[in-house]
């Protein structure tokens, strides 16, 4: 609701400006903005297989229960929407060390394999099984739906930062800290997925990693100074990794934070701009032949002394 009543908002602001020649008709009809100007923060859901039959099960089931997560995110009382986008986003990895599968889980793509490369992988067996997925979801589709929260809030306050680990997730709070960014802390230290997929030597064989992820859009709460959603991401993991249909060692689950600039480029489609760092204020006043004001203060003062 809270989603349909804030794009009639827009519909109305662009049909007015329509009205009085101030936009083209083509404005109310382009397409939407989840990634290039939608939010500003992002929660990613990454399930991982090193079997692609068994990623094609896991990552149906995951996805179907995304929306519990986003019931418990908008029941949290610094977050005033979350919204999640309607697909996930398949990617096949390569990786030659534990290490690097580490990694992945956790939301790299610096092993990430060109689609051309994918058909090659196993020959006839690389053929996608996709109506699997379906049918998983079709399973829980008679669950009761989430309440959605109608009120639509600013997005003024920090970034909310997410780390979980498999099968338990760690304690993990966000404070604010100076400068950009916020500061992330796990209560037991850093946080870690062990895993045990490649042989002892390391880099003797590649391992083959699915990952599919699902992303949801956060809009914070106005005045929002702090987040820590250890409990959410570890109500989630539990009821994930608790269903028989997970396999463990063989399967993998990973909620991470992701800032707009930093989604990556297979998100966007042709013709889409992705979102960049905004030019910090002394940066934006050297460009615009301006000095910076705590300089422009220190010459105004000698100037009167």
């Amino acid at each position: 609701m809270a989603v349909i009543q804030q794009e009639f908002a827009l519909g109305v602001k662009l049909t007015e400006e329509i009205m009085t020649e101030k936009r083209p008709w083509r404005d109310l009809f382009t397409k939407h903005t989840f990634f290039t100007n939608g939010f500003r923060y992002y929660l990613t859901v990454i399930s991982a297989s090193t079997d692609k039959e068994a990623q094609n099960k896991w990552a149906g089931f995951v996805e179907s229960r995304v929306r519990h997560l986003v019931t418990k995110l908008e029941n949290h009382p610094s977050i005033g929407l979350a919204r999640p986008f309607n697909k996930g986003y398949d990617r096949v990895h390569r990786c030659k060390t534990d290490a690097q599968v580490d990694e992945v889980v956790n939301g790299s793509l610096a092993y990430v394999i060109k689609p051309d490369e994918i058909l090659s992988l196993d020959g006839p067996k690389a053929e996608v099984k996709a109506e699997v997925k379906a049918e998983v979801k079709a399973e829980v589709k008679a669950e009761v739906q989430p309440e959605i929260k109608t009120e639509i809030k600013s997005e003024d306050g920090v970034p909310a930062g997410i780390l979980s680990e498999i099968p338990t997730a760690p304690a993990v709070k966000v404070e604010e800290s100076n400068g950009s960014g916020v500061a992330v802390k796990a209560e037991d230290g850093d946080v870690k997925t062990e895993l045990k997929q490649l042989p002892e030597n390391g880099d003797a064989k590649e391992t083959v990693i699915y990952t599919t992820n699902h992303y949801i859009g956060l809009q914070l709460a106005e005045g929002a100074k702090s987040l820590d959603l250890s409990r959410e991401v570890h109500d989630f993991t539990t009821m994930c990794t608790s269903n028989d249909i997970f396999e463990h060692r063989r399967m993998f689950l990973s909620i991470q934070h992701i800032k707009n600039i930093g989604l990556p480029d297979d998100v966007f489609e042709p013709g889409e701009v992705k979102p960049t760092k905004p030019l910090k204020r002394r940066r934006a006043a050297e460009d615009s032949g301006q000095q910076p004001m705590a300089k422009r203060q220190r010459q105004d003062t000698a100037a009167r002394a």
